[in-house]
């Protein structure tokens, strides 16, 4: 059993556009593996809208000559579709199957990602880098942080101006739900000058998390989750630390370097968890159990619950979507670490 706080993981900038993939949860997304819920007509709408939206895409050329003599040629700007709905309703796997299906130049990559890619390599060299696509697919779009907003919203434009067409998606907050689609009114305001080139697709229908798994749970100590994971034969595979030493040792990474930071690990057990109350804390550990999750990466908490883990004052803040999101997640982390722990 490893210490992944301890783990050294160089800054590489190269590392960051190997992101441009789905990943490995999402590897097997395909549009004929996406069952709607028969209660809810917008998911068989959704899955009918999405393929034809990269059919087309497959089939509608970059650029329109122009002249009669065709000497010149000018970029068709691109055409964009935002997915809006709750948590668990299948948005990502619409996404993923968009991206397995489309036969031109794409990439996969979450909206957090992405901002810390155009951090690391620079405005001009990221608008650059993804004008060279066709299609580009962005996870969880969020509008929580101004200054991300604007920043990739430019870089949107930027490159929709070239051709690019773009799928998105993002999560209306369940208490918002029914409430003139909230999320989607946000998203169109805050992209200003792109809201005409997208059309929104809303998905409607609960979180199939919260009846496969369990928000509500008893916290298992950290001695009972070291011990239960001490019988797992490769020991390599399961990090334990606390959640004190996790979090600090995430201050130190870059967040493009967490995934990194998981390689190798089959589960992660965190020991000693407490309520955590820093806003900066909480929001670097949502972005490791993004990482985790997409990764098919179990995590079991010992020591508290999930409701107790984040404080009241951090689920009511401008960041709520995302930990509620994180939540969710986690709930279904943790079950499948008990069978990974447990195997039936």
């Amino acid at each position: 059993m490893l210490s992944i706080a301890k783990r050294d993981v160089p800054f590489d900038v190269t590392a960051a556009f190997d992101l441009l993939i789905p990943p490995s949860r999402f590897n097997n997304t395909r549009f004929d593996n996406y069952f709607p819920n028969p209660n809810y007509e917008s998911q068989s709408l959704a899955k009918k809208v999405t393929s034809e939206f990269i059919l087309t895409k497959t089939k509608r050329p970059r650029r329109t000559v122009i002249g009669s003599l065709g000497l010149k040629a000018q970029p068709k700007p691109g055409k964009g579709l935002y997915l809006d709905g709750g948590f668990g309703v299948g948005k990502t796997h619409l996404l993923g199957s968009m991206w397995q299906a489309c036969t031109v130049p794409k990439a996969f990559i979450s909206f957090v990602d992405l901002v810390n890619v155009v951090g690391a390599f620079g405005f001009e060299a990221s608008v650059e880098k993804l004008s060279e696509l066709s299609f580009l697919a962005i996870d969880e779009f969020e509008l929580d942080d101004p200054g991300d907003t604007v920043l990739i919203s430019n870089l949107l434009n930027r490159i929709i101006r070239r051709g690019v067409d773009i799928a998105t998606t993002s999560n209306t907050l369940p208490d918002k739900l029914g409430q003139g689609r909230f999320a989607a009114d946000d998203f169109l305001r805050e992209i200003q000058g792109l809201a005409a080139h997208f059309e929104v697709l809303t998905i409607d229908g609960p979180d199939y998390r919260a009846t496969e798994f369990h928000i509500e749970d008893e916290p298992r100590s950290s001695d009972d989750l070291v011990t239960m994971a001490a019988s797992m034969p490769n020991q390599s595979a399961v990090s334990s630390d606390s959640l004190f030493g996790l979090l600090e040792a995430l201050t130190r990474l870059h967040p493009i370097m967490y995934s990194r930071l998981l390689e190798g690990l089959a589960l992660v057990i965190v020991t000693e968890a407490k309520t955590i109350d820093s806003l900066a804390a909480g929001l670097r550990f949502v972005t490791f159990t993004d990482r985790a999750y997409e990764h098919g990466i179990p995590i079991m908490i010992g020591d508290t619950s999930l409701n107790g883990l984040f404080s009241a004052s951090i689920l009511s803040s401008g960041y709520r979507k995302k930990f509620g999101r994180a939540l969710s997640r986690l709930s279904q982390l943790r079950d499948e670490g008990e069978r990974v722990v447990a195997p039936i």
